[in-house]
């Protein structure tokens, strides 16, 4: 029976997330005994810099050294490393795949293992190496599903790390995962899209993204404050149907591509117009501006 306050933890795959999360467990007191990576100069990278890891030349040994084992491989490899390694009775694996589920496990559990999933809600875009991974870990939402000990552990990992341990409902794990690609990646790509207008005016990217980062930066504060209502801002919460079709008009000559996400993010904000007191003859015009039905 594994012993909760006093399990050693394993890596198998050195990538950014599990350095990072290696770094970080260590950092919080938790034994990080093993790490095993496709290449073995990456292990021993990570475990050169973790007091008591030892770079290990498979996940099979990862697994008979540690009593937990975190696979933190490419997402399409996770069922394959499970499948290949021989696991205890009551031992720990988890993965850190977003978008899925312990069914990535399957083969783990088959053998009486515990199983989880461990996601942590951020971004490792931009990082330039397992430091500053271990630092974005600090106080963040992980996706937990477990069963066994795993259950009430998990969680505790992340607490451990300043974060929280959320249980999405079974099945959700995809919405959740949606919700992830909304916060960040399609955030990077609608800010491409407002610094691409800065391009198309005669300036450099550089000057878009000097321009436009800042705004982004404050409206996330703001939201982080105040919630997203009372954070929008723009034509669409003051009822101004006539700068909206300026801004048609002058899409369709210079950015016509963009025009379907301007009309679809100009419908998605009228919810948030109506909660700001907008009457509805000027939501109805709104509409009838971005050729909404009504």
């Amino acid at each position: 029976m594994v012993r909760p306050d006093d399990v050693t933890i394993g890596f198998v795959g050195a990538g950014v997330l599990g350095s990072g999360l290696a770094l970080a467990l260590s950092a919080a007191g938790w034994r990080v005994d093993a790490i095993a990576s496709r290449t073995h100069a990456s292990a021993e990278r990570v475990a050169s810099l973790i007091d008591g890891c030892a770079a290990l030349e498979s996940a099979q040994r990862v697994a008979d050294a540690c009593d937990l084992v975190f696979i933190t491989t490419p997402d399409s490899a996770i069922s394959a490393v499970a499948g290949s390694v021989r696991w205890r009775q009551d031992q720990g694996v988890t993965h850190c795949c977003g978008a899925a589920s312990t069914e990535l496990l399957a083969s783990a559990q088959d053998t009486g293992a515990a199983v989880g999933a461990m996601h942590p809600f951020q971004t490792f875009a931009a990082i330039a190496g397992p430091d500053q991974a271990a630092e974005r870990l600090q106080g963040v939402t992980f996706a937990v599903s477990a069963t066994g000990w795993l259950a009430e552990f998990l969680p505790k990992l992340a607490a451990s790390l300043g974060g929280s341990g959320i249980a999405i409902p079974e099945g959700m794990r995809p919405l959740y995962h949606a919700s992830a690609v909304l916060s960040c990646g399609y955030l990077a790509t609608l800010l491409d899209a407002a610094v691409g207008l800065w391009t198309s005016m005669g300036f450099a990217q550089e000057d878009g993204i000097r321009a436009a980062v800042p705004l982004a930066r404050a409206t996330i504060e703001a939201i982080e404050r105040q919630g997203p209502g009372n954070a929008v801002t723009g034509p669409v919460v003051r009822g101004d149907a006539d700068t909206v079709a300026a801004h048609l008009e002058l899409l369709s000559q210079h950015a016509a591509h963009l025009l379907p996400l301007y009309r679809q993010l100009t419908e998605a904000s009228l919810p948030l117009a109506r909660a700001k007191g907008i009457a509805e003859p000027q939501l109805a015009q709104l509409r009838r501006t971005i050729g909404a039905p009504d």
